[in-house]
């Protein structure tokens, strides 16, 4: 089962490089740098129960919001293993946003994710981990996919 802890507080750069990722669809924005762990390239090589720490800076919105809600789907073969964010770390303007909300149309900010102990059930193969936030009337505000083996 996921662990997850969103933080409002920068990661240290030192500790983090960056991962390719890819764009969710349909015009939702997407940040202009994603960073996970030391990953570099297209695979993230990550150790389950090692923290997990990503940064994704520069996301501009279209649209403004009052509210931010943040999602993740975990997908192994394409198919969602079912994984549901718990309640308390659905509302990124506390707990992920970097200055919380409101998020303002046209202007950029970064979304923080931060998990103590990562253990997801598949281990040993790719999986590919898409990260998302809504906004007020479920507008997407970011979203951003990228692939990882966890070991």
């Amino acid at each position: 089962m996921f662990k997850f802890l969103l933080v409002a507080a920068l990661v240290p750069a030192m500790a983090l490089a960056a991962v390719d990722f890819t764009p969710c669809g349909d015009g939702i924005p997407v940040p202009d740098t994603l960073t996970v762990n030391d990953c570099a390239g297209s695979e993230c090589q990550l150790t389950a129960g090692e923290p997990l720490r990503a940064v994704a800076s520069g996301i501009v919105s279209p649209v403004g919001s009052a509210t931010a809600e943040a999602y993740i789907i975990v997908r192994v073969g394409g198919l969602d293993v079912g994984y549901e964010m718990p309640p308390e770390y659905q509302d990124a303007c506390t707990t992920g946003i970097e200055g919380g909300c409101p998020i303002v149309a046209g202007t950029a900010f970064n979304y923080i994710y931060d998990d103590d102990g990562l253990d997801v059930p598949a281990r040993g193969t790719t999986i590919e981990i898409e990260v998302g936030l809504t906004g007020d009337n479920d507008v997407a505000l970011g979203c951003a996919k990228f692939n990882a083996v966890i070991n």
